[in-house]
């Protein structure tokens, strides 16, 4: 196993490392410029021209390259265009808030998905199984931004019951600490239902599926004859096999919760890395954009390697160094 994450840390490294230097050519071929997007080029030309100079733009593409990897090698990820921070206090600053959001989604995802599969699974075509199968297929086919809008509407414009936007409402700050975290939960609801929901329906049809090719195996059918208790064999023979596909499946959606955390940032007003993207691209803000591309790559890796270890750790079976 020690061989097999030290190859697919390496050969992240480069997925990364390519992703990276594919973005930074790739941002600068796109119409429009930084100067640009800071200033009016016909009202001023010089402030627009002095900003790129500054920058380091007025150089050629190869130089600028190299200028980067130099400052990359020191640690050192530039200055926002934008605001003149460093990089590092800018996505220091949207992280946290696309983790808060992000996390409990997965453990959402995860915990609940679980039960609903194993539900299911029990009495396959009970009635109980036919609910769960429609509302998760229902679900599975609503794209996140079509259902964040429609709890958007629901429950915020319609009935008036959840905050439609932000992280907290003004003067939270002043607030005691218990309704602080009262009011950052109640803001956290309908973002992390838009993010976990679809989610959700996707481990639990997993799940189900799964556990029913696990519950009609042979060894199911031995410990069933033996007298194992229904409990046992559910949970300790069944349930631990069917989880290598489900955490395999987990692993790997852990960048697509990042991704789709663009979408809900956007319509929630959410201040995390999602929204922080989408303006750095319309202000062409080149060193954030870079740097956000390396965050997701580092998320995409580290889920797929996790995914492989914890398939390897549920199925002794697998042999990663084979």
């Amino acid at each position: 196993m020690l061989r097999y994450s030290v190859k697919m840390t390496c050969s992240g490294l480069l997925l990364i490392l390519g992703l990276v230097v594919f973005t930074f050519f790739l941002i600068r071929l796109s119409p429009g410029s930084p100067g640009a997007a800071a200033f009016d080029p016909n009202r001023a030309p010089d402030l627009m021209e002095q900003a790129e100079r500054s920058w380091g733009l007025d150089q050629p593409v190869w130089r600028q390259f190299l200028n980067w990897i130099v400052d990359l090698s020191r640690g050192d990820l530039g200055r926002s265009y934008a605001s003149g921070r460093p990089v590092t206090a800018v996505i220091g600053e949207a992280l946290p808030n696309t983790l808060i959001l992000t996390l409990p989604a997965l453990l959402i995802q995860v915990m609940l998905g679980l039960l609903l599969g194993v539900l299911a699974a029990r009495r396959p075509g009970s009635f109980l199984d036919r609910g769960i199968s429609g509302l998760t297929l229902l679900l599975y086919a609503m794209p996140t931004f079509w259902l964040a809008l429609l709890l958007l509407w629901l429950f915020s414009f319609h009935f008036g019951l959840l905050p439609s936007s932000h992280m907290a409402s003004v003067g939270a700050e002043t607030l005691p600490l218990l309704q602080r975290w009262a009011d950052r939960a109640v803001h956290l609801l309908l973002p992390l239902l838009s993010m976990s929901l679809v989610a959700l329906a996707v481990t639990t049809r997993y799940v189900r599926g799964s556990m029913i090719d696990e519950l009609e195996a042979d060894h199911v059918t031995a410990a069933r004859a033996r007298g194992l208790p229904e409990r046992r064999i559910l949970f300790r023979h069944a349930l631990r096999n069917a989880l290598v596909p489900v955490v395999t499946n987990t692993g790997h959606h852990f960048p697509a919760l990042i991704g789709s955390s663009i979408v809900v940032e956007i319509i929630f007003s959410w201040p995390g890395m999602g929204r922080l993207i989408v303006l750095s691209c319309f202000a062409r803000d080149y060193p954030v954009i870079i740097a956000i591309t390396f965050i997701m790559a580092l998320f995409v890796v580290v889920g797929n390697l996790l995914a492989d270890l914890l398939s390897a750790f549920f199925d002794p079976r697998i042999r990663l160094d084979s």
